[in-house]
């Protein structure tokens, strides 16, 4: 007997099964956090978090299995500067793009300002933002952000607090919604 080969279409309907979704910010925003929340949010288990900040070394990966067959691969690409030179490298073949916001540290917002620019000028992904951290007491609100930022719809800002799991998976609901229309 051969070796049993594997037909290009059983190969294509398996990677159609399965989107990227990119997870950027700037450093310390939460990116590490918001990826193992969904991932406990959708497989319905404890987000164990230490409460300890832990860079990402270059690039970190969260599976989001929906029951529909579909899986979601998050890509979590490390937002400090030395990292960023590398974004090119892992966000092709994406589908989409979550933008994370420390949303309670204003001076990261010129950094985030660049990455939004970056997913609507080059990527051109469907996308939401997560204005993360507003469990804190100093974080801004969703219209002082969008105004940061110069975003005219502020509907694709999301209120999030990945310690918490508070809309989280409303967010990834809402990009899994937009990656198939434009799909």
């Amino acid at each position: 007997m051969g070796v049993k080969q594997l037909s290009a279409n059983k190969i294509t309907s398996t990677q159609e099964k399965v989107a990227k979704f990119l997870l950027m910010g700037s450093a310390g925003a939460g990116k590490s956090t918001f990826g193992s929340c969904l991932e406990c949010i959708i497989e319905e288990t404890q987000l164990n978090s230490s409460g300890t900040y832990t860079p990402t070394p270059g690039v970190a990966f969260y599976k989001v299995p929906l029951k529909n067959g579909k899986c979601y691969v998050s890509w979590e690409l490390g937002g400090q500067q030395r990292y960023q030179p590398l974004w090119k490298l892992w966000w092709r073949g994406a589908t989409g793009a979550f933008l994370i916001i420390d949303s309670s540290n204003i001076d990261s917002f010129a950094v985030t300002k660049d990455i939004h620019h970056l997913i609507v000028g080059e990527l051109h992904l469907p996308y939401v933002i997560c204005a993360n951290k507003q469990d804190l007491p100093n974080s801004l609100p969703i219209e002082a952000i969008a105004d940061h930022l110069d975003i005219n719809d502020p509907t694709i800002i999301f209120p999030t607090s990945a310690v918490t799991g508070a809309n989280v998976k409303e967010a990834f609901l809402e990009l899994v919604q937009r990656t198939e229309s434009e799909g």
